[in-house]
């Protein structure tokens, strides 16, 4: 096996820092993790505290700064830094020495994740087994992502690519013109679609219909074409086939389980038999974690052409062993962190389903329009989500009958990082139905 460090270039590197190009470094993100001599990182950091400092880096200041930090010695004095300096003839050859020192960084990180899978698979039960895989496959990926971004780039190519999608969206109007529809034209005139790589938030109160709009728009997305996934945490496949049916089909699901079939139901059974044909696949599992959860994916997207991925719901995907050491906040924060480099990863909306506080149901709270904060267990949760949409009971229901099935449910689009926020959409929840149905706003 070759040789997993080099000092060479881990000297040409302080060397350029000296001579000033420490600014390209931490642009870099250079960190203890590039060093095999720690002894050099030691100097890297001290060089980078003067830096964050605004002092002006030469040979005799770091001296006198290693020094009262009682490590100069430890490095071979002055003498070994006046080495370092001639080591970088000019600060120019800071991004090869960067490029150099990635590859061995690369190479011993990828190393170490081997050993440890190796390590920890011995003796492992098949659930542990399959995790680790995941989380083994899941670094591939990231690491990929991140070894071929070997050049700067600038926005040329990318202004060029927009004025030429521009073009074609003028040439070719669309209701939708930024994303795949939703099939609720009051949310689509909203959003525009949901963009690919686009995270989607679905928040609620339990019985606000989370779940039934999820299950809508997947549905939805399948009768016009695009293959959908669903991972279902909550139910198992039978009981989302028949939510899926009831809604395609109005179909009572009272009469259902209490078996109070005329011959017209019997007639929407059979109309809600064509669902087979649609392109959706449902994840069953409940022991999922976030890794496993992107492993997933991917296969459902290379093997099926999948266009949108929804999870329901967000706070039931297990966390890391790490992440649940440190508490629920931190499980939530890796999740939809996850949740959302999966959407940019495969290049698809994400439709996130999560819940909402329970702070919110206090009092008449649940008649107000929810915020942000209301997001159960972690600010992150509305920081990596790319729109927020909230269900909730607007404060009056006078629209429909006092005895009917039906309730007005508004969803309110709390964030839009792709247009405008704060705007309400109305709809008509048939509860035995579970289904929405827009409704204008004045209705």
């Amino acid at each position: 096996m070759g040789s997993l460090h080099n000092k060479e270039a881990e000297e040409g590197l302080i060397g350029c820092c000296i001579l000033g190009a420490v600014d390209e470094c931490i642009t870099a993100g250079v960190d203890g993790t590039w060093f095999a001599d720690l002894r050099l990182y030691e100097v890297y950091r001290t060089i980078e505290e003067m830096h964050n400092r605004s002092e002006t880096i030469d040979l005799s200041k770091l001296v006198y700064e290693l020094r009262a930090k009682n490590t100069l010695d430890k490095i071979g004095g002055p003498a070994a830094l006046t080495g370092l300096e001639d080591k970088a003839p000019t600060a120019g050859n800071a991004s090869y020495w960067l490029h150099e020192l990635f590859g061995f960084r690369t190479r011993r990180q990828a190393k170490a994740k081997l050993e440890n899978a190796l390590e920890r698979i011995s003796g492992a039960k098949v659930a542990e087994v399959d995790d680790m895989v995941s989380d083994l496959q899941s670094f591939i990926t990231d690491l990929s992502d991140h070894v071929t971004l070997d050049k700067d780039e600038t926005l040329k190519d990318t202004i060029l690519s927009v004025i030429s999608n521009i073009e074609e969206r003028y040439h070719n109007k669309t209701e939708t013109p930024w994303g795949i529809p939703t099939g609720f034209i009051n949310l689509d005139n909203e959003l525009l679609g949901l963009r690919n790589g686009g995270l989607y938030v679905l928040a609620g109160r339990p019985g606000q219909g989370k779940t039934a709009m999820g299950l809508g728009i997947a549905l939805n997305m399948t009768v016009s074409g695009n293959p959908v996934a669903v991972f279902s945490l909550e139910m198992n496949k039978e009981e989302v086939a028949m939510r899926l049916m009831a809604t395609y089909a109005n179909l009572d699901m009272a009469h259902v389980f209490r078996g109070r079939l005329d011959k017209a139901d019997f007639v929407r059974i059979g109309e809600a038999s064509k669902l087979q044909t649609l392109p959706l696949w449902v994840n069953e599992r409940t022991d999922i974690t976030i890794n496993i959860m992107r492993s997933e994916a991917r296969r459902y997207v290379r093997n099926y052409g999948v266009r949108a991925i929804v999870v329901d719901y967000l706070q039931l995907i297990k966390g890391s062993p790490e992440s649940r050491k440190q508490g629920k906040y931190e499980v939530v924060s890796e999740i939809s962190r996850g949740l959302k480099l999966m959407a940019q990863e495969l290049d698809i909306p994400v439709i996130a389903l999560a819940q909402l506080n329970r702070e919110f149901e206090k009092g008449n709270n649940q008649r107000r329009q929810p915020k942000l904060s209301d997001l159960r267990d972690s600010g992150s949760i509305e920081q990596d989500a790319d729109c927020c949409l909230f269900l909730y009971e607007p404060p009056t229901d006078s629209a429909l009958e006092p005895e009917s099935s039906s309730r007005r449910v508004n969803c309110l689009i709390a964030k839009n990082r792709n247009g405008a926020s704060g705007k309400d959409t109305h709809f008509e929840f048939r509860q035995e139905y579970t289904k929405f149905i827009p409704l204008s706003p004045v209705a």
